[in-house]
């Protein structure tokens, strides 16, 4: 049954700016009735397009333009809902947007408040629409891939058969209670088995959580090396823009700059750091402490290292900084190799500090009659290889929020909790209970009002 609002929104649900077309979205039991007093519509047809003047509430005309009605419960959110499909200047816009925000029993919608009266009237689930966002807001093929994958059925499906798992072995231990008087040995090792099943199919799921993320939201690599090694023209490269300010003098660099770029397919959000070393002065102490701060963040790393950055110094803080970066995954870009006996002063690196050997490495130079488009290839194909890189054909790549991973996370404790309480079948029952709560929470089904707030905040308000 449909779930009724006294409250009609609207919003525009084009990109606000100058283009051919805007459309505005209309949602609520006063859709039907603006389209007949504001289009002067007598007869309005079910999802058909009325080509038709639009006025004001003073009968000026706005604009002529296309509307469509589409009646409860054959909408996208369930309700009536009615588009205005107008010209795109920013005057129209803005003409509209004042024109309804004035009609009583009308307001602006909130961000992704359509999607959330979708959710309530039973058009899709929590997974399908955060699908529908992540295909909005995706720039590389891999995003548009994995968002797909949300959308159409490959998260829900994995959950509904997870669901269907688990309420089976319910049903079967609930049948072991009622009918048997002691439960024999071989059913408590079949019900721990699909408990396993299911157990392990999560462990995966929540396993590839952090490269899903990634996928989806972009792999943040941070750019660390000492002073003066060419980090931030490895950044301006990598972007091709000269953002940051590139100079020989040491300390150049003293806040991060962050940039996002699509690299055969896969979305790298690149930050250039502040150097490393003992600061001269408040400022670039403040930029190298920020640099710090960010390091225990964040997983990917691009170590740069240049010819004439030798010295004790800088081998002294590189060893340091690798120590911090062990666990991490770290590529080593060695910068400047157009410079004299480079590769010797490269392999003066790699003797010194023995933690590089393990390393991952390309040598490149960043000077101009060097940065060619072979070159930049070059460094994509090793960024994309070594950091970036993953299949997208995995089954399991397309849980990416955080909501996901803490509801997965839980079902997998309760699935636990029921393996350890395998001979109180009572017990276990009921920790295999409170495991599907939680994929009907990852569904959005029992979900607050404040779970849902927290859901669709991040959605766009026309959507």
């Amino acid at each position: 049954m449909t779930k009724s609002h006294n409250e009609t929104i609207f919003a525009l649900s084009t990109t606000y700016g100058s283009s051919a077309i805007a459309i505005f979205r209309i949602s609520g039991p006063k859709s039907s009735e603006i389209a007949k007093k504001y289009c002067r519509i007598k007869k309005l047809r079910d999802r058909f397009v009325h080509y038709t003047n639009i006025y004001d509430n003073k009968k000026q005309i706005i604009d002529k333009g296309c509307i469509i009605f589409f009646k409860s419960p054959r909408s996208y959110t369930g309700e009536d809902l009615l588009e205005l499909h107008v010209h795109g200047s920013i005057a129209i816009i803005r003409k509209i947007s004042d024109f309804l925000s004035k009609l009583p029993d009308l307001r602006l919608a909130n961000p992704g408040e359509f999607s959330k009266r979708a959710l309530l009237n039973n058009k899709g689930n929590a997974l399908y629409f955060e699908g529908i966002n992540n295909l909005i807001y995706s720039e590389t093929e891999n995003q548009r891939l994995a968002a797909n994958k949300q959308i159409f059925g490959n998260s829900s499906n994995k959950c509904s058969m997870w669901r269907q798992k688990i309420l089976n072995t319910m049903a079967f231990i609930d049948a072991e209670i009622e009918f048997s008087e002691e439960v024999e040995k071989n059913n408590k090792s079949l019900i721990a088995d699909d408990i396993e099943g299911v157990k392990s199919e999560i462990s995966r799921a929540v396993e590839n959580y952090d490269t899903t993320n990634s996928l989806m939201h972009g792999s943040n690599i941070m750019i660390v090396g000492p002073t003066n090694v060419g980090k931030s023209s490895l950044f301006n490269f990598l972007i091709q823009d000269e953002r940051m300010i590139v100079s020989n003098i040491e300390g150049t660099t003293t806040d991060q700059s962050e940039k996002s770029i699509d690299i055969f397919g896969n979305k790298a959000n690149l930050i250039d750091s502040a150097g490393i070393r003992m600061a001269k002065n408040s400022i670039e102490s403040k930029g190298i402490k920020k640099t710090f701060e960010t390091i225990n963040k964040t997983q990917k790393f691009i170590l740069v290292l240049s010819p004439d950055s030798v010295n004790k110094e800088n081998i002294k803080s590189i060893r340091k900084i690798l120590i911090k970066l062990r666990p991490k995954n770290t590529v080593v870009i060695f910068n400047k190799a157009d410079l004299l006996k480079s590769k010797v002063k490269f392999k003066e690196w790699i003797n010194e500090v023995s933690e590089l050997k393990k390393l991952k490495s390309i040598s490149i130079s960043c000077v101009k009659k060097s940065k060619t488009n072979n070159m930049l290839i070059k460094i994509y194909n090793f960024i994309n290889k070594n950091l970036l890189s993953v299949d997208t054909n995995e089954k399991d790549y397309y849980f990416s929020e955080f909501r996901h991973n803490k509801c997965l996370m839980s079902i997998y404790e309760n699935l636990g909790k029921a393996q350890a309480d395998i001979n109180n079948l009572e017990i276990c029952n009921k920790y295999l209970r409170d495991a599907v709560d939680d994929l009907d929470e990852l569904f959005g089904k029992h979900n607050t009002e404040d779970q849902l707030e927290t859901i669709f905040n991040n959605f766009c308000i026309g959507k």
